[in-house]
């Protein structure tokens, strides 16, 4: 095998980030639910499933651009082209569903803050 085949076969795994993302969006969504708005549900999971999936989009082609496996010119258009699918996942949810905004919003501040927490806790172990 060649290096950058084998470079390619070595994808990033879901990580502990992901993990604890989504265990946030569901324990918030369900928190929503019981108190009894659907809509604000629904909207924290849309926000924090979509968001979560953003996030490990980034590090895929971070990854990518990193492990030298690929041109930059490759990491540019996969990341406009990233960027361009969620701006229209998005919005096609926002047009064609009733996503309640706060509950989106709700979600996706979730899984920043799970972002930043693990950063922090990762900083404060001595590694980067």
């Amino acid at each position: 095998m060649t290096e950058k085949t084998t470079s390619l076969i070595n994808i990033p795994s879901v990580g502990n980030i992901e993990i604890i993302s989504l265990i946030v969006t569901a324990i918030l969504a369900v928190v929503c639910y019981l108190v009894g708005s659907r809509e604000l549900a629904f909207g924290v999971a849309a926000g924090g499933v979509l968001f979560t999936a953003n996030f490990v989009a980034i590090r895929f082609v971070v990854n990518a651009l990193v492990s030298n496996t690929s041109s930059t010119g490759f990491g540019i258009f996969a990341f406009i082209i990233k960027m361009l699918i969620f701006v229209g996942i998005v919005a096609s949810l926002f047009i064609f569903t009733d996503v309640n905004i706060y509950g989106f919003f709700i979600g996706v501040t979730g899984v920043v803050i799970v972002i930043i927490g693990e950063s922090l806790r990762r900083s404060t172990n001595g590694s980067l």
